[in-house]
């Protein structure tokens, strides 16, 4: 079984910070691959600096996203869409794990998940439990100032409710932390369809997080929510409960787990622990203050500077 990473240039370091916390904190060797778009000279020797010093080994492969050019932007780049591609490139069982992340738990807890015979394991994302009501239902003072930009954003959230064909809300992963079955996946019915440019289109917000749970719908096992946490979890637990007032008690019990015993933190949206404006938020976030200590340690070790 392997760990796979998609990258850019610009993500090489941070999925080596993942990388190295996740070979800190796992039980049994881990064999980790990299899928680069466009690797630099610099990252190549980065990659080797950490592969000499840490005594594992990287395996480094091109990514190749022919036909996948529209997908290509600041927000999106096209190895955003690797997770769709995986069934193709690997035969047995993978764990994918997007670079903006930070590994606290021990891999193989995954990497020996039972998916109860379903194709895929991924954690519920809380970003879109509450969707419905933040997005569309919810009355704002800028709806009544520019009413105009207020309808084109809700048909944008309405048309990609019908492309995803239901509402997300628990229903719906995150695609930063995959458990993928490929063999099984490659038994699923249309599964040459998964990466298609067409089925994609309908897709702008979250092209492969969509296309993926429009897919698997009802076909995914749920992991822990502890295993892809975002940074806010304590404070939606303490401070907003009524924004989680109508999810199930199950869930409810996750996010009280992921505050007390977090496995994995996933930085997602724009407020990356490395970008230097979030300075100010290592010493009062718990998340951000474990990423600025393993990127010490990590400096230490390698020799490689990176972070805050």
């Amino acid at each position: 079984m392997q760990v796979i990473y998609g990258v850019n240039a610009a993500y090489v370091l941070p999925a080596l910070v993942s990388i190295y916390s996740l070979w800190k904190n796992a039980s049994q060797p881990v064999d980790v691959t990299m899928y680069v778009d466009g690797i630099t000279e610099q990252n190549q020797y980065a990659i080797q600096g950490v592969n000499e010093t840490c005594g594992m080994s990287i395996q480094v492969k091109d990514f190749d996203g022919t036909g996948l050019e529209n997908y290509v932007n600041s927000r999106f780049p096209t190895v955003s869409l690797l997770p769709l591609l995986l069934p193709s490139l690997v035969k047995e069982k993978c764990l994918f794990i997007d670079a903006d992340t930070l590994v606290k738990g021990d891999v193989w807890e995954l990497l020996s998940a039972d998916l109860g015979g379903m194709p895929i394991g991924a954690c519920i994302d809380m970003g879109q439990v509450t969707f419905l009501e933040r997005r569309i239902l919810n009355t704002r003072v800028s709806d009544v100032l520019r009413p105009a930009r207020t309808r084109r954003k809700r048909k944008v959230y309405i048309d990609r409710l019908v492309g995803l064909g239901f509402v997300p809300r628990e229903n719906y992963f995150n695609s930063g932390v995959l458990v993928m079955d490929c063999e099984a996946i490659r038994q699923c019915p249309a599964y040459t369809d998964l990466a298609s440019i067409d089925k994609l289109r309908p897709f702008k917000e979250f092209p492969d997080q969509d296309r993926l749970n429009e897919f698997f719908a009802d076909r995914w096992h749920r992991l822990p929510l502890k295993w892809n946490i975002r940074p806010g979890i304590t404070r939606d637990v303490e401070k907003r409960k009524y924004k989680f007032r109508d999810i199930s008690d199950e869930l409810r019990e996750q996010m009280r787990d992921a505050t007390v015993d977090p496995k994995l933190w996933h930085f997602m949206g724009g407020k990356k622990p490395w970008i230097k404006r979030w300075r100010q938020f290592l010493r009062v976030r718990r998340a951000y203050q474990e990423y600025a200590n393993t990127c010490l340690e990590f400096r230490n070790e390698t020799g490689i500077r990176f972070g805050i």
